[in-house]
């Protein structure tokens, strides 16, 4: 039998099949039943047929730059900001964010802390095919691989680097969702006069301070914003000593804290990173003299856990600006994002701290404008084009505070210099050697010791 005339003897059995049955129902005895079937018949060659299965729309993956000093002086601070973008990927990519519905690839490049070496990994990310670049910690790295950026025509999200100038230029391409060096300033001495008159300490009493600053953009542009601020707060204060350093060279700060020892000045503010900030410490304890309150600003050496982990109890009653500390979630307000918080103890064995969190924070900030280009119909194939409309994307972003993962601020990126106008930078003391959140007051569980016990 030739194979078209058994295909027409199977159809017809089939017919007959569906015939009598059809009238089974038809003059079958009691109620009538109306019965809406919907069928899908795929047809293969031969005669076997297979049901057509129903599997989920497979997700886009998206290429992001990951750029960080993941070696070099600030490794271990490029590690934490690393564990936190990475922590945002492995959220989107687990579908915990049900308004992102794309994966991220990661493609990671280490700027060794070096502003050179920075560029050459911009450019390779860039040959990659990367759609946006998340980094790079250093100010001084940052503003030469987003300048780069901005010439390519590549997105670039700024999460930490706070030097004035990277978003000063008028670029179309770099965004910055952190607060900047003026801010970490201006939020500095908003802080320590709030926890001062908590205290019961009038802000006119403090008529001396210091200001000690590694040399690189970092430490310049925010304590240009100490200087600029310092009588709004205090007003009675004048700065009696000042002294900048290169941070990867100081060896010794004796004469430095000599000096200091010797103007006595009420409050000492430290922009450093992490070995010049333990340096500086452990030099104070040796010559035996401390100020009313030293203070970290920046967000840098001091808020590191190693700060404590290598000075011990000379830590104690030390301020530092932080981004972000467990602390926070014990808020009403920002108590749902707990589980964050959780993953990352369950991988690394202990809380965020305020580089990771704002790093997993600029990833998700980035994510959100990738959804909102992947919406607008935008291709990734053409690389060119999508770039254009992340960033189109990234400019009309706005996230109120509340529904911004981890932080008690929100972001808005369509100010004209995408300098997110709305973070904040908190305040923690380190007490029986932890960190505590002790401003905004509204979100502090302990109080500031002030001034700190000679």
């Amino acid at each position: 039998m030739s194979f078209m005339n058994a295909k027409a003897w199977i159809l017809a059995i089939v017919l007959l099949i569906v015939g009598l049955v059809v009238g089974y129902f038809a003059a079958g005895p009691g109620q009538v039943k109306t019965v809406t079937t919907t069928t899908t018949v795929t047809e293969t060659v031969g005669v076997t047929t297979q049901p057509t299965k129903t599997t989920p729309a497979k997700r886009v993956e998206i290429k992001v730059g990951v750029l960080l000093p993941l070696s070099g002086d600030s490794a271990l601070i490029g590690q934490e900001d690393l564990r936190g973008i990475q922590l945002a990927a492995l959220h989107i990519n687990q579908s915990k964010y049900p308004n992102i519905r794309f994966t991220i690839k990661l493609v990671i490049a280490d700027t060794q802390t070096k502003q050179d070496v920075g560029v050459t990994e911009l450019r390779r990310l860039d040959q990659e095919g990367v759609v946006a670049v998340i980094g790079a910690y250093n100010s001084a790295v940052t503003y030469p691989t987003a300048a780069e950026a901005e010439r390519i025509g590549l997105p670039y999200v700024d999460p930490e680097a706070i030097s004035d100038k990277i978003t000063a230029q008028g670029w179309k391409y770099v965004f910055r969702t952190c607060a900047n060096a003026s801010k970490y300033a201006y939020d500095t001495l908003w802080a320590m006069a709030d926890i001062a008159k908590a205290n019961g300490v009038d802000v006119k009493s403090i008529k001396s301070v210091a200001l000690i600053y590694e040399n690189s953009d970092f430490g310049v542009f925010t304590t240009n914003g100490l200087k600029k601020y310092l009588n709004m707060f205090f007003p009675n204060a004048e700065i009696v000593y000042e002294e900048s350093y290169p941070a990867e060279e100081v060896t010794s700060m004796d004469d430095m804290v000599a000096k200091l020892k010797t103007k006595n000045p009420d409050l000492v503010f430290h922009v450093a990173y992490l070995k010049d900030a333990v340096l500086f410490v452990q030099t104070m304890k040796k010559l035996g003299w401390s100020p009313k309150a030293y203070v970290g600003a920046g967000a840098a050496g001091q808020a590191r856990v190693e700060f404590i982990q290598q000075l011990g109890s000379y830590a104690n009653y030390g301020y530092t600006q932080t981004e972000w500390l467990p602390d926070f979630l014990n808020s009403k307000v920002l108590s749902k994002w707990a589980w964050i918080d959780q993953d990352f103890n369950r991988i690394y064995g202990r809380s965020m701290v305020g580089s990771s969190a704002l790093n997993y924070v600029g990833t998700y900030v980035l994510a959100v404008a990738i959804q909102k280009a992947l919406d607008s119909g935008a291709d990734p194939g053409d690389l060119k084009a999508f770039r254009n409309a992340v960033r189109d994307a990234l400019e009309t972003t706005k996230i109120p505070a509340g529904e911004l993962p981890l932080m008690p601020w929100g972001v808005d990126l369509t100010v004209p210099n995408h300098q997110n106008p709305e973070a904040i930078v908190a305040m923690a003391q380190i007490l029986n050697e932890r960190l505590r959140v002790v401003w905004p007051l509204e979100f502090a569980p302990v109080k500031a010791v002030f001034p700190a016990p000679s």
